[in-house]
């Protein structure tokens, strides 16, 4: 949290921008700390008086935030428009903000514009006259750091490059254009290529081993592993169908503890006798206000495939596909999206989206919508409460061919022409999901002398899956090393990353651009800097400043997520290292003795 920060305060309209409130109130948590943001939803405690919470707020707040969507003016009920109504409370606290003379920041969103006065009551017409702000969707991390430098009354990165730009020593590369010209280009190059070829992740990738060294994930308490194993088989038989008893049992145990989320890590194709003890058990849970999640491992007909009855019995199903690897980090896919064939005459791509299949961690942690925007390029993840808990890039599903030319597809639910959300894996340390009181064996709670004591598991997410030594496992990276997790360990892994906040994504491509241009200007200037320093000792301070900008990236994705593709940079740094010197030795051997 910044020192000093900003008491904030966020004025929206539920019916017009719930969901840029609650996604703007949880970036801005992040940057100032949650102390230091205020929105209605879950701050207000039952039995409070509205208007006295607001107006004590307000007074304590430094910025006032009034997020303006586009049914924000005109919004209306039986009465009227809202604006003009005595009790309607956008305009209570607008008016309240602008009487105390706080600094009022209008934000527009979803293509909003700001309000003429004449359209605004008297109390807030003061508000036309406010500079707004635009939070965009295409740009929004863009805009929403422009908002947090405004807030913190920081120079825009525009001004501070202007000022750079015009240092003494800078105006040096007006002689070196054409590298410069040259270096730019090639980054360009490198970004189309490397992103073609899928290898940017790679890359990154291994800065997170870096951090991982560094600092661990935090890790939520809300989390539970039941795992089955040896012993469970050497009591039940081999895990299979004849287990839907023993689950059922386990069902009512968990939610009897309180448990709020169960969790099976396994899905459930062959019929069983026991089968309707096991739906029975679901409807109870239910009924008691526990969910129960299932993972489907295929769709047959557009259906899931699973015993009769089952899909409508849960609370949801979803992916349980997890464990992938590109470079050092561990993948898993948190929502796919399927689509209807086309016709040539057919319906708009978002149109033709046949099913919107969420992942276990996503579906556990209360991902209810999964949301889609016109270009198919992102997918949002929000909760009921309108609360977004993910966003990332949509990209198309890619399955392997075998050398016999078979195509290879560890995820049936998966299919060529889908497109899928993928999140990159941050791991907790191994001993995290398998010591107590987070890890409990599937004996401890199905065997019949076994007890859990009410209210032991009271609003635990239940994740329970296959503990048992070479199945369901996965080779990760973790630090310098590599370990074995279970399918179950990886999705508690994911809910845990899902509730914390914790959403490992790549630099930004323009970011990515600047920071290589950036790294390109820094390497010559050094080049240049000291041209009669002695070689060693400008190879030392190359070596230190790569090395400064290395544990720079480490900490950026430790505190923030942010993965920057150090290939790029560094090359970038290197080259115009390289072939400003060549030009530099160039030109001093071509002046007359």
């Amino acid at each position: 949290m910044a020192e000093n920060a900003s008491r904030i305060f966020i004025s929206y309209r539920r019916e017009d921008s719930i969901a840029y409130a609650g996604r703007l109130y949880d970036h801005l948590s992040a940057h100032f700390g949650a102390e230091q943001v205020f929105m209605d939803i879950g701050q207000i405690d039952a039995g409070d008086d509205f208007i006295t919470v607001l107006d004590r707020e307000i007074d304590a707040c430094d910025v006032v935030i009034a997020l303006i969507g586009p049914g924000w003016l005109k919004a209306s009920n039986a009465s009227g428009r809202r604006l003009d109504q005595a009790d309607d409370f956008v305009c209570h606290e607008l008016a309240a903000a602008l009487k105390q003379g706080k600094r009022l920041i209008p934000v527009l969103v979803g293509g909003a514009t700001m309000p003429d006065a004449r359209e605004l009551p008297a109390a807030i017409a003061p508000l036309a006259r406010r500079q707004a702000h635009a939070l965009d969707d295409k740009r929004f991390q863009f805009d929403l750091d422009a908002l947090i430098r405004s807030i913190e009354r920081r120079p825009s990165l525009l001004n501070q490059f202007v000022q750079l730009m015009n240092a003494e020593r800078l105006r040096r590369w007006r002689h070196y254009s054409a590298a410069g010209i040259a270096v730019s280009m090639l980054c360009f190059a490198w970004v189309q290529l490397f992103d073609l070829l899928g290898i940017d992740t790679r890359i990154e990738s291994y800065t997170m081993a870096l951090g991982d060294m560094v600092a661990s994930v935090p890790v939520s308490e809300r989390i539970v592993i039941v795992s089955f194993d040896e012993k469970s088989e050497a009591r039940l038989g081999k895990f299979g169908p004849d287990w839907r008893r023993e689950h059922a049992r386990v069902i009512d145990r968990l939610v009897d503890a309180g448990a709020q989320v169960i969790v099976f890590d396994v899905y459930f194709e062959k019929a069983n006798p026991a089968d309707g003890e096991l739906l029975a058990a679901i409807a109870r849970a239910r009924q008691r206000g526990s969910q129960v999640i299932v993972g489907v491992n295929q769709l047959l007909d557009q259906e899931p495939a699973a015993i009769p009855g089952l899909a409508r019995a849960v609370s949801a199903w979803g992916l349980l596909c997890v464990g992938g690897r590109l470079g050092y980090a561990s993948i898993a896919p948190l929502a796919v999206v399927k689509f209807a064939a086309a016709a040539n005459s057919g319906p708009t791509p978002v149109e033709r989206i046949s099913a919107r299949i969420g992942a276990l961690g996503a579906l556990a942690v209360g991902g209810t919508t999964l949301a889609v925007d016109e270009q198919l390029r992102e997918l949002t993840l929000v909760s009921a409460a309108g609360r977004t808990i993910w966003r990332g890039p949509l990209k198309p599903v890619r399955t392997s061919v075998e050398d016999s030319g078979q195509a290879r597809n560890e995820c049936p639910l998966l299919a060529s022409g889908d497109r899928v959300a993928e999140a990159l894996i941050r791991l907790a340390p191994i001993d995290t999901w398998r010591q107590p009181p987070r890890r409990y064996d599937y004996e401890q709670i199905s065997a019949p002398a076994a007890t859990l004591a009410p209210g032991e598991l009271a609003g635990k997410i239940v994740l329970i899956g296959d503990g048992r030594a070479g199945r369901d496992h996965f080779q990760v990276r973790r630090g310098a090393g590599g370990e074995f997790r279970h399918g179950v360990e990886l999705h508690a892994d994911i809910v845990n990353n899902l509730l914390q906040g914790v959403h490992v994504r790549g630099l930004d491509p323009l970011l990515q651009v600047l920071a290589m241009a950036a790294l390109a200007v820094a390497g010559g200037w050094l080049r240049l800097f000291r041209p009669a320093m002695r070689a060693l000792w400008r190879r030392l301070l190359l070596v230190g400043c790569l090395l400064a900008y290395l544990a720079l990236t480490v900490l950026i994705y430790v505190q923030f997520g942010v993965l920057f593709n150090t290939a790029y940079h560094i090359g970038a740094f290197l080259l115009s290292y390289w072939l400003l010197g060549r030009l530099s030795t160039t030109a001093a051997s071509a002046r007359p003795a």
